[in-house]
């Protein structure tokens, strides 16, 4: 956090610790917070319990999981009531309302509801996958906003995950430097990065006369109380109104240099020689964005942030990921009307997308600073990029500028290089079209067997992984599709002894079904029976 950022915060926690905690309304506030949990845990324990059973628990995960206004009509039907509710007009779930929130059926919004619930509650590392998957089928939807569904999961598990709301996500934003949006498809970077943010200031909120309370509970009534009560007024994203291209202005501030990181570190960690990998880096520096290409499981997320690295090694620059889905639109990469409300007038504004905000910080670095686009593919790229084409035709051109919607004019900083991802197995790739394709220089990755090879070796997990290497062989020649080989990051994991026959069920099967789907015989090669007796012999 800036040091300016910091004071400021430190100024307005104690104007809220001598203001607020004790009034009736924070002494509400502060028990509030074990009551509603504990009340969140035994709706999701029934209505899992019900579930299970069989039963139809279509309005209780409807009343009972998300968050509701006090109000005598929530209280009467059994609603879950909650300090930060995400109908603040007391709307309540009924099967006549619903329509007025989504054109999707409410079985199928609670099958969702309980999937995500569930999923997270089991394994948290699941958190990006199962809002990205839940916010692609309700991103028309009430349901995709960010407070509807975090109170839940902060109630199941609270030391993972942060109950985001409107209000904390302006807080987080504002303090943290992020432009997160109020939609669930971003709540795993917000929730980061909130986590990170209350570690940083753990210390600045152990106060004297501060209640008795959790670190982000504590947090999180400092948010409720310096936007719904002090009204703070966070300064305006909008677009600076100038005349020539848009120049962002930062403070003079120190920044750390990031510590370097060779090509044969990367070398070494990635599996890929260092002449290939010199290959690619020249290519990017080159062209100015590339797309890491290839099949499922190749590790080509994992390969992107090393070569990330290693561009921002040793200079001043920075990288960031973001990840495209097919709800992701020109506003939230580029710019749009947003709605904000001041001093209790809701007014519209244009506010800068994601790439701009990462140019806006790039304009004050020296040196290069990597955007990485996970899954690039997902999103209507046409759509997505706009006008922006033109400034990806030619980057060597360094005064080439576009008039944006807003009429004001943007230039990509020079220092700037995007590296995308894509997954060649998923039917979206013909979304890309040939224009695009133009725009970037696309890179090729491919299993590498003795990736999988060096890595059971170094961690010395005990596993054969010559006889899984030839099935994996024998699969991809099957499949005789170089689009849709299988790679080996289903199989690094320490323990893949005790963990291979579920990889192989759960994960390699369902793949090779919807390949082989008209091919029962192949598929049958390749079933979890005959696969353990080729690993046994």
């Amino acid at each position: 956090m800036e040091s300016t950022k910091k004071a400021e915060f430190v100024k307005l926690f104690q104007e809220f610790v001598h203001s607020y905690p004790y009034t009736p309304d924070g002494l509400h506030h502060t028990a509030a917070y074990n009551e509603q949990r504990q009340q969140g845990r035994r709706n999701f324990e029934a209505i899992a319990a019900a579930a299970e059973s069989g039963e139809d628990v279509t309005e209780s995960v409807m009343l009972q999981l998300l968050p509701y206004q006090d109000s005598p009509t929530n209280r009467q039907r059994g609603a879950w009531i909650h300090i930060n509710p995400c109908m603040r007009q007391g709307l309540l779930w009924n099967s006549k309302s619903y329509k007025k929130w989504s054109l999707i059926a409410p079985v199928r919004i609670a099958e969702l509801i309980i999937y995500l619930v569930c999923c997270c509650n089991d394994d948290p590392s699941q958190l990006d996958a199962t809002c990205r998957d839940f916010s692609e089928e309700m991103h028309v939807s009430l349901f995709g906003e960010i407070g509807m569904l975090t109170p839940i999961l902060n109630a199941l598990r609270p030391d993972d995950f942060l109950a985001i709301n409107d209000n904390s996500i302006q807080v987080i934003n504002y303090f943290a430097n992020t432009s997160y949006s109020k939609k669930l498809i971003d709540y795993s970077y917000a929730n980061f990065t909130g986590s990170e943010l209350i570690k940083e200031l753990t210390k600045e909120m152990h106060q004297t006369g501060v209640p008795s309370l959790r670190d982000d509970d504590l947090f999180d009534m400092f948010c409720h109380w310096l936007v719904e009560v002090k009204k703070y007024e966070f300064p305006s994203n909008e677009v600076p109104p100038v005349d020539e291209a848009i120049v962002f202005e930062y403070a003079v501030e120190e920044v750390e240099l990031q510590p370097e990181y060779l090509l044969n570190q990367c070398a070494e960690e990635t599996g890929f020689q260092t002449n290939q990998l010199t290959q690619w880096i020249r290519t990017i520096n080159r062209k100015g964005q590339a797309i890491i290409q290839g099949p499922p499981g190749t590790g080509k997320t994992f390969i992107t942030e090393k070569l990330a690295k290693h561009l921002i090694g040793g200079g001043d620059g920075f990288s960031d990921i973001i990840q495209f889905h097919p709800a992701y639109t020109y506003e939230d990469f580029i710019e749009g009307l947003r709605p904000i409300t001041k001093n209790g007038q809701l007014t519209y504004s244009i506010v800068p997308g994601r790439f701009l905000e990462f140019c806006k910080q790039a304009e004050a670095r020296e040196d290069i600073c990597v955007l990485i686009i996970d899954e690039i593919n997902r999103a209507n790229l046409s759509q997505v990029f706009g006008e922006l084409m033109y400034l990806l035709d030619d980057r060597q051109d360094t005064e080439r500028s576009i008039t944006l919607a807003s009429g004001q004019l943007f230039r990509i900083p020079t220092n700037v290089r995007i590296i995308g991802t894509m997954n060649t197995a998923d039917r979206s790739i013909a979304l890309v079209d040939n224009a695009l394709r133009r725009r970037f220089a696309f890179i090729p990755v491919y299993p590498n067997y003795e990736v999988l090879r060096q890595y059971h070796q170094r961690e010395e997990t005990g596993f054969l992984v010559d006889k899984l290497i030839g099935i994996l062989e024998d699969v991809n020649r099957a499949i005789n599709n170089k689009h849709y080989e299988l790679g080996i990051s289903f199989f690094l994991t320490k323990t893949l002894v005790e963990d291979i026959q579920d990889i192989w069920q759960m994960e390699i099967e369902p793949y090779l079904e919807e390949y082989f789907f008209d091919n029962q015989e192949k598929m049958d090669d390749f079933l979890w029976n005959k696969i353990k007796d080729k690993l046994s012999k």
